[in-house]
């Protein structure tokens, strides 16, 4: 006799068949469940690759650090096992006001690596029409091939924007927010996040020149003058704790 402890005791089974017609009218809804996110994008990954489907952007600026798109082509296959940039769609969309109208917004995803990410954005509400994603290389034709030093989109672009483990491949990190601020609106939200850094830690995978990335006060300066409302801030706490992120409001003085 079940003891009510598993959420499905005592549900009938008419319900249940109900819960399954559902899920196979609307199988954009698996998208929550983190296993079937990262089924899909290991196995995108791997059809797109094995044929070959791999551009990469030819003029890149100087800004760019020399590793970073070696480095995230060879991780773009294990990228899916992580499953990262769920944590910051989860932060963004614990806002009201993007909870309330995900679906409307415009979102710009910077160095998404892998689909992953953009799995993640649909999954908390995003609309596809919605999402633009850019990065150094693609294969996947959710993603297009774009620099965050000179972002191929107009002014006042983008209501929010997700930058995750991304600014340590700058080399102009001021360059970077400039451009970042460039496409956003004004009151966009911004999320930034990545993994503490430090001399110490630094390795010749990276050829010591990647952004050494310490605390939310950190990355927050280099937006100074346009940080608003701060929602959230996780500060790392080496050895156990290594993320950086913080998600804060935009604000541009009107011209």
């Amino acid at each position: 006799m079940p003891d009510g402890t598993d959420p499905f005791d005592f549900v009938a089974p008419e319900m249940l068949k109900q819960i399954f017609d559902d899920l196979a009218a609307h199988p954009h809804d698996l998208l929550q469940i983190r296993g079937v996110r990262q089924v899909l994008a290991r196995e995108r990954a791997k059809h797109f690759m094995a044929r070959g489907e791999i551009k990469s952007l030819q003029n890149s600026s100087d800004a760019v650090a020399s590793f970073a798109l070696q480095h995230n082509i060879d991780a773009a296959k294990s990228a899916p096992d992580l499953d990262r940039p769920s944590l910051l769609a989860h932060a963004v969309c614990a806002i009201d006001r993007v909870r309330l109208d995900a679906a409307n917004m415009d979102v710009l995803s910077i160095g998404p690596r892998s689909e992953i990410e953009i799995f993640a954005l649909l999954a908390t509400g995003f609309s596809k029409a919605k999402i633009r994603a850019v990065d150094l290389f693609s294969y996947s034709p959710l993603v297009e091939l774009g620099d965050m030093h000179a972002l191929p989109f107009a002014d006042n672009s983008f209501d929010i924007l997700f930058i995750g483990w991304v600014l340590t491949y700058s080399r102009d990190h001021q360059l970077a927010a400039r451009e970042i601020l460039r496409v956003c609106r004004d009151k966009a939200i911004v999320v930034l996040a990545g993994d503490y850094c430090d001399d110490n830690i630094d390795s010749p995978s990276f050829k010591n020149k990647r952004m050494y990335m310490k605390s939310c006060d950190q990355l927050l300066s280099l937006f100074e003058g346009h940080v608003g409302h701060v929602y959230f801030r996780h500060e790392p706490d080496p050895p156990k704790v290594w993320m950086v992120m913080t998600v804060f409001e935009v604000a541009k003085p009107a011209t």
